[in-house]
Formats: C-alpha cells, structure tokens, sequence
C-alpha cells in the first residue's frame, strides 16, 4: 500500500512558537529590588549599596503580594461571598415587591377608568 496512494497523506507539521511576553510589573518589581538592593526574600543583593528606605521596603512587599499567585484563591470563598450578597439582596425583595405591587394597582386603576371612559364614549 506504501507504493500506490490515491490520496496524498499530510506530513506532520510542527508549530514552532517562541512567546515573547513582557510582564510590566516583573519588570518594575525587579527594578525595585536593583534599586534597593535586596532580592525578594529580603536578603541584600551583593555589590548593590543599601539604600535603608522603608517606604521602599513595603512598596517591594506590596508588589510581591499582588503579583503571587496562590491557586484556587479565586475560588476559595466564592460560595460563602456568593451567599452574603444573595442574603444582602433579600433584604431588599421586600421594597421591590411593595413597589412592584403599587405599581400594578396603579396600573389597573388606569385601566378600569380607562376602560369605563371608553365605555361611555361607544
């Protein structure tokens, strides 16, 4: 069969892909630790001269706070957060339905006057 073929078969074709992606706050963060000389345990960087700046210090562990990624932290609570706003919504069912029901007697009172205007008319 490897000698007659009426169908030209595909070669396998390989995808060569090199993500090139720039990361703005790795970029800034590393900066920062260049600046002030510490790496991001903390520990002094050698041959950068300390720069003892607290400021400095709690914008490098702020920065690293945000940027760590902690798996499933998205979902963890979700449900118990999902809860509260639900129960927070419940409170306000009772507003919307004395709204809703006014606005439904209101819209039948127009109706029937206007239904009894009609009436007198034909």
């Amino acid at each position: 069969m490897g000698l007659i073929s009426f169908f030209r078969t595909p070669e396998h074709r390989v995808f060569h892909y090199t993500p090139r992606y720039y990361d703005e706050k790795k970029e800034h963060l590393q900066e920062l630790y260049k600046k002030y000389g510490k790496d991001k345990n903390g520990k002094p960087i050698e041959g950068i001269a300390q720069n003892e700046d607290p400021s400095a210090a709690r914008e490098i562990e702020e920065a690293e706070k945000k940027s760590e990624y902690v798996p499933g932290a998205s979902i963890r609570g979700s449900f118990s957060r999902g809860h509260e706003e639900h129960l927070k919504q419940a409170g306000n069912q009772g507003v919307k339905r004395v709204i809703t029901l006014v606005t439904l007697v209101i819209i039948l009172v127009a109706v029937y006057f206007l239904a009894e205007g009609l009436a007198k008319i034909l």
